[in-house]
């Protein structure tokens, strides 16, 4: 079965906003800690899966959900470290403010993205009279 060039766009807008509100958790926890003694800042890595042409579909009940899938909620890994204080914190403000809002900017984007899409599905199935 394969995509519809609209269905694999929304696909794709949802991807973006998932994984960028996984990554946003993130930072909250780091920005939670600052002042926590020993506290090692994390990020999310997202790994890529080769579906090999395919779509990704639930066949049975038993399987695991698509969202459940690395690819949309990632793996908390340590944030690289710039530098360490003396408590241990590594949890560096100024990249973690820039990161919030650099992905705030990518949510946003991407959910009003998501909206115009759907006003347009709307006004195609209204004919344009709502």
């Amino acid at each position: 079965m394969k995509v519809s060039s609209v269905d694999a766009a929304m696909a794709a807008l949802h991807e973006t906003a998932s994984r960028t509100s996984r990554r946003t958790e993130a930072v909250a926890s780091n920005l939670a800690n600052v002042d926590t003694p020993g506290y090692r800042a994390l990020d999310v890595e997202f790994p890529e899966l080769s579906l090999s042409g395919g779509t990704l579909r639930r066949t049975d009940v038993e399987h695991l959900r698509a969202d459940d899938e690395p690819r949309l909620r990632g793996v908390l890994v340590e944030a690289p470290v710039v530098r360490v204080r003396q408590d241990g914190n590594t949890v560096d403000i100024d990249r973690e403010m820039t990161l919030l809002a650099m992905l705030q900017g990518r949510y946003r984007a991407s959910t009003a993205m998501i909206r115009k899409r759907f006003a347009l599905w709307l006004y195609a199935v209204t004919d344009g009279r709502r």
